[in-house]
């Protein structure tokens, strides 16, 4: 009996450890990322070691609005899993539309300094800073 309970906590401790789990390309641009058209001061999204994240969208003196989620990179392309009841909000919350609860962008190329993901065709750049 002793040696089925240690199989059942190993097989749940695996499993929990399991699913966050980052690939090898994920790994490597784990960070806070900011686009700096936008704003300078406010991350647009914040990629952290245990594979959750923050994503926010800003409208400067009008809306400024997050969401978490869980992240990754699978076949090239950041995977975003965002969970639309952790919506938080500054400003005119009517302008916030349809949070998706999944988002995938091509990773075009990243460095130590940048992110480049495209989407829809177009290519965003994000500086990466290590606060």
């Amino acid at each position: 009996m002793k040696s089925f309970r240690l199989i059942v906590l190993a097989i749940f401790t695996i499993s929990l450890f399991g699913c966050n789990r980052l690939s090898k390309e994920a790994k490597e641009i784990v960070g806070t990322y900011y686009n700096p058209e936008i704003s300078q001061t406010e991350p647009v999204m914040q990629l952290h070691k245990d594979a959750s994240c923050v994503i926010t969208a800003i409208k400067p003196g009008v809306l400024t609005y997050s969401v978490n989620g869980k992240w990754n990179v699978e076949n090239d392309s950041l995977i975003l899993e965002l969970d639309p009841s952790t919506l938080t909000h500054e400003g005119d919350s009517t302008l916030i539309g349809d949070i998706p609860s999944r988002v995938a962008q091509h990773v075009v190329g990243h460095n130590d300094f940048s992110l480049q993901l495209e989407n829809g065709g177009v290519t965003y750049l994000y500086q990466r800073r290590n606060d």
